[in-house]
């Protein structure tokens, strides 16, 4: 009994102490997704026959080629720029 009453009073003095404050961290996921519309890139789904084509037709079909690259490339600019964007702006937090 006399064993209880001395450890007693060390009981009560650590309970009293004070805990150090907790940092608490909430961390924040941003998925940042491009117009879906970006990414889609024209193609020419069916060519001319090849043995038939004429000057005017292989002409139509160059311009109509470079111009879908065309559009296929400001789109993945696009995309480039809006993930590069989004890079920069979550880095700044």
């Amino acid at each position: 009994m006399n064993k209880m009453i001395y450890i007693l009073p060390f009981l009560l003095v650590g309970c009293a102490k004070e805990l150090p404050p907790q940092i608490l961290v909430k961390t924040e996921n941003t998925v940042i997704m491009p117009d879906i519309k970006l990414f889609h890139c024209p193609n020419v789904r069916q060519f001319p026959n090849p043995d038939t084509l004429t000057d005017v037709e292989v002409s139509k079909l160059l311009v109509r080629m470079h111009t879908n690259n065309t559009v296929c490339q400001k789109n993945i600019n696009s995309i480039y720029k809006t993930l590069n964007d989004a890079k920069k702006t979550t880095e700044m937090k």
